[in-house]
């Protein structure tokens, strides 16, 4: 039923959408004498059908140009040939190329001239980004997200704070967002790309449900006559990927207290250690106590020794995650003409690509890495001069770790992922460092079918068509089960040997504890669980006309269709009532239509532009009373669901209008402004979903009558070009964001009912302010550097909790917080490029050993992140405390050895290279270990005077650490030193009473502190008491990657 709908929409659109993938190149044509108009010049992309002929008053256009390169012919009876060389197109842009043709002074004469394009773009009216694959070829980067990450207000695939699934991500016209949650899929092979336009504002009409930004990639098609390819293969040995100690180490904070012969056999607190040292380690009885522990019960079997019990928790303990893998790149890519059909087929051409990627994690988990596989083909047929056909085919496999514990699609990606999960997170810490099964290994396999139909009416007008089906697998559930029939001697042997089974290895769904009873291997552990099917199927394209040389009309639209059968939920075998599930077969379409006008004039660029959303959940759904107990508590039976009442969803229609000015000053100087609305559908997994727990009571649910989340953008730029190599980018911009999803709170008055629905009540400010310089051409020298600066605020209107009871309601509302306002954070991000030319200094061997050799470096600095300290809750103090600053520094080198067709670039890339350490907030243990860290700061009196605890003055910030190697020597302030009870040797005591630092012995008693002492603890600070987690407070070593790149053309 679902694809006879499809179809018979299909049959029933006729103008639809398409993001545009390709530019413009256009001019006019003069006579060199006499500075007249030439009529009817041949104007042509050399290795191309593509061309025109100019008009009355000498202009031409050539449109639907493929971004890269091109060289440009012209040619007339009676005057001189004319090319221009090295003419760079980019996407959704116009190449502007003026010629003055010369009266043919010898028969056959040709003229050729290299291209000098203006650096200022005076047909951008936003901030626009263009990176074409030598640039990326250049870069330290494995992934898209790392390309378009180092622009500014980008940071990984989110723009100018807004989610990243708030970007729109294209691959030849093709959207790869998900359905589901919207989220980019970006694991498309670098050696497949062309070009990257990145628009971080001001995009237009074409580009529908996004609101932040636009990521357009446009692909490599074959070769008509040859072949070319590249392979690129890349790694890094396997390592720490966070500084210090291993927790799998026997000194490390979960194995001291059970290993330490000290402390281990009597507990930690048998005087062996001092009060300090015994908060630095979680606490633990000794051995002697669990021996007798097991002794004193009726069970004979489960008798240890200490000893005996020390050598179980060993094996219980043994799994030890430290990386031993290293991370690996591969990435190539090979295409040309397919053989021995080729010409039979309209020059069919074809490029295959791949990538493959081996990422480890922080430590091993239920997946020792992310391993992420892809692969891209594109075949391309010229069906007629003036005809395209472009078949893509896009497939994707990721396996790594979920992140949720409840089902969805979070996946963990990155060390700071893992890292976050182990800091302050309770009794369950060990369970997730020492056994493999706390959280389930996931699956998401995606597949995209793209054909394009793209034809020339004529040479001012042409038509794409596209149509698309993706579909996307998710499979997330425990693990191997555990082998608990095969055993394993532990010590002794005949009636005194100890067996024990492989836990901690595998899943066991049954309530299991190590021998000391912290570390537990099985029942709540890979709850997770996700059997979601998305399909998806899309029909778009457009009509470009270009009506003369000032005005360019694009009109268009779009269909899509999703079929969501969604499934997902936390499944706890031991413990069924903490059990939840998502569960959804919807099937809603939306319709889109746009209409552009781009209007050149030779001081004015405008581009107005209008869209149209048409959106159909396609079902209906319940009309209940939010605090209806039959429905939302445990009365709930899945008999009784008929008998609530559901209505037919009615659709929703929104107009969005867009508005781009470029204003040129100068030659080199330019003003723009751009306006727009952006509208962006509510994530399709929480809109449909009811979320029940095992007593069928709701938990969840959501609202697909909710309206689009709505953004109004405003932004003004200033470009200026100085010196023919520089340019000056200014932008200032203003987000209001409305209409957000966000969660609701209702409560009855009996508890029963008690569930958040989803709302859009979420509201932002994002304003922001961006600078960017660039070195864009340079014989030793490229590169750019930018600087960010940005405030948000957000918040919610109306209440984020209803109450049936009104008194409940009236004390909820006299503390109900509605508004954030964090303090802004300003970035720098650079970009440089030394490098040589490729014929520099002596030839030898056919090389010239000199030459081609290229260092970037890739800066980032960042202010410090603002955040609330208030460990007192006293009313008006937030985002009071500031982390230091941090700074990160990759170079890239490579040296290119060029073989005939075959070019062979060895190259490092060095990650952190200088080997910072940025305090990363991770490492704490619980809320008592965070306090003791920002206590023992010396935090400013302007900040440490108002939160109500005894401090000592300095000028420290969040992310100062003590001295490595240097002794904890904690500073204490007392009244008075006579009457502090059971004193330490190792602190140093302020004495309020007689205003001077004090330090107790065993011997001596109290006497005043060594000067060359104190100074020593202050400089090296001494008196920070660092978090317990010492392994996790700095991540990410250097990190040295070692590869090759080959690519040929023959």
């Amino acid at each position: 039923m679902q694809m006879v709908r499809f179809i018979t929409v299909l049959s029933l659109s006729k103008v639809l959408l398409l993001g545009g993938v390709t530019g413009k190149v256009s001019g006019r044509v003069i006579d060199s004498n006499t500075n007249e108009a030439l009529i009817g010049v041949n104007v042509m992309l050399v290795g191309t059908s593509l061309g025109s002929a100019t008009d009355d008053d000498g202009y031409y256009h050539i449109l639907n140009v493929p971004p890269g390169f091109y060289d440009l012919r012209s040619n007339m009876i009676g005057y001189a040939e004319k090319t221009i060389t090295g003419i760079r197109v980019e996407i959704d842009l116009t190449a502007v190329i003026d010629l003055d043709l010369s009266i043919e002074a010898i028969e056959g004469e040709m003229i050729t001239v290299a291209a000098n394009q203006k650096l200022v773009k005076v047909d951008v009216a936003s901030s626009q980004k263009s990176i074409s694959s030598e640039k990326i070829s250049e870069m330290p980067v494995s992934s898209v997200s790392e390309v378009v990450g180092l622009s500014a207000g980008v940071s990984g695939l989110s723009v100018r704070g807004g989610s990243f699934n708030e970007t729109q991500f294209m691959v030849d016209g093709l959207v790869l967002n998900d359905e589901r949650t919207s989220e980019p899929t970006t694991g498309i092979p670098l050696s497949s790309i062309q070009d990257i336009s990145l628009q971080t504002g001001g995009f237009g009409a074409e580009y529908r449900n996004a609101r932040s930004g636009v990521i357009n990639v446009v692909t490599k098609e074959g070769n008509k006559d040859s072949y070319s390819g590249s392979i690129s293969i890349r790694q890094s040995p396997a390592g720490q990927k966070h500084f210090g100690m291993s927790p799998y180490d026997a000194k490390s904070f979960w194995f001291k207290p059970y290993l330490d012969d000290a402390v281990c056999w009597t507990g930690t607190n048998n005087g062996e250690w001092d009060e300090y040292q015994q908060r630095q380690y979680p606490s633990f009885d000794g051995w002697n106590s669990i021996s007798e522990q097991t002794l004193a019960d009726d069970d004979p079997d489960n008798d240890l020794t200490p000893t005996g019990a020390q050598r179980l928790f060993s094996w219980e303990h043994r799994l030890n995650g430290a990386v031993q893998l290293p991370d690996i790149n591969v990435d190539a890519g090979f295409g040309g003409p397919v053989p021995f059909i080729s010409e039979r087929f309209g020059d069919l051409r074809f490029f295959l690509s791949t990538r493959q990627e081996q990422d480890m994690y922080l430590y091993e988990v239920s997946s020792p890495g992310l391993y992420r596989t892809s692969y891209l083909l594109k075949l391309t047929s010229d069906l007629t001069d003036r005809s395209k056909l472009v078949y893509s085919f896009y497939t994707g496999n990721m396996e790594g770790t979920t992140l949720s514990r409840g089902g969805g699609t979070s996946i963990m990606n990155d060390v700071w992922d893992l890292a976050s999960q182990v800091n302050s997170s309770g009794f369950t810490m060990p369970w997730r460092l020492y056994t493999n099964e706390y959280w389930a290994p996931t699956q998401v396999k995606n597949t995209t079918h793209g054909l394009k139909y793209t034809q020339f009416l004529s040479n001012d007008s042409f038509y794409d068509l596209i149509m698309k089906i993706d579909s996307k697998d998710y499979i997330t559930g425990h693990g191997p089960r555990r082998d608990t029939t095969t055993t394993y001697t532990i010590f002794g042997s005949g009636d005194n040997e100890w067996l024990a089974d492989e836990a901690p290895v595998g899943f066991f769904g049954g309530p299991l504890f190590s021998v000391e009873g912290r570390l537990a291997f099985g029942g709540a552990i890979s709850t997770s669980r996700d059997s979601s099917r998305v399909r998806t199927y899309t029909l778009k394209g457009n009509y470009t006309k270009q009506l003369n040389k000032n005005h360019q009309l694009k009109a268009g639209g779009e269909f899509v269709l999703s079929d969501l059968d969604l499934k997902y939920g936390s499944q706890n075998e031991f413990l069924p009532g903490g059990n939840y599930w998502s569960m959804m077969d919807v099937d809603p379409y939306r319709l889109s239509f746009f209409a552009q006008d781009k209007l050149e004039y030779k001081g004015f660029v405008a581009i107005a532009g209008i869209n149209l959303d048409y959106i159909d959940p396609n079902g209906d759904w319940y009309v209940v009373d939010q605090y209806d107990d039959d429905f939302f508590s445990s009365n709930y039976t899945a008999s009784s669901e008929g008998l609530f009442e559901k209505i037919k969803l009615d659709p929703q229609i929104e107009l969005s209008p867009r508005l781009a000015i470029s204003h040129p000053i100068t030659e080199t100087s330019k003003l723009y402004f751009n306006y727009g609305h952006y509208l962006q559908m509510p994530i399709a997994q929480d809109l449909y979903r009811v979320r029940r727990g095992f007593s069928e009571e709701v938990l969840t649910i959501g609202d697909p009558t909710l309206p689009m989340a709505n953004t109004i953008a405003y932004e003004i730029g200033f470009d200026k070009s100085f010196l023919e190599s520089y340019l000056i980018h200014l932008s200032a911009y203003y987000k209001d964001i409305s209409e957000q999803q966000d969660y609701t709170k209702f409560i009855s008055a009996n508890s029963k009912v008690n569930y958040s629905r989803l709302t859009a009540n979420s509201y932002e400010d994002i304003r922001g302010f961006e600078l960017e310089l660039s070195r864009v051409r340079g014989k030793w020298l490229t590169g750019f550097a930018n600087y960010e600066y940005r405030v948000n605020s957000s918040g919610y209107f109306g209440l984020g909790r209803y109450y049936e009871n009104p008194s409940d309601q009236r004390n909820y509302e006299l503390n109900n917080e509605k508004q954030f306002k964090p303090r802004p954070v300003p970035l720098i991000k650079s970009v440089l490029d030394f490098h040589t030319p490729v014929a520099f200094g002596p030839k030898i061997a056919g090389q010239h050993l000199f030459g081609d050799w290229h260092m970037n470096l890739i800066g980032r600095w960042s202010g410090g992140s603002w955040f609330t300290y208030n460990p007192n809750n006293i009313p008006g103090i937030e985002y009071n405390v500031q982390y230091k600053n941090n700074y990160n520094l990759d170079v890239k080198f490579s040296k290119t050895f060029h073989i005939g067709k075959l070019n062979l670039k060895l190259y490092a890339d060095i990650f952190n290279a200088l080997n910072t350490k940025t305090f990363s907030g991770y490492g704490f243990e619980d809320g008592f270990d965070y306090n003791y860290y920002m206590q023992s700061l010396h935090l400013p009196d302007d900040i440490a005077g108002e939160l109500g605890y005894n401090y000592f003055s300095g000028n420290d910030k969040p992310g100062d650490v003590r001295k490595e190697g240097a002794d904890f020597v904690p500073m204490e302030w007392v009244s008075d030193v006579a009457y502090v009870d059971n004193p330490s040797e190792r602190p140093i005591y302020f004495d309020h009473a007689t205003n001077s630092y004090q330090q107790w012995t065993q011997e001596a008693g109290w006497n005043a502190v060594n000067q060359s002492f104190y100074d020593q603890v202050i400089r090296d600070k001494q008196y920070i008491d660092m978090p317990n987690q010492l392994y996790f407070v700095f991540l990410n070593p250097r990190d040295i990657f070692i590869g090759f790149n080959i690519s040929y053309d023959f």
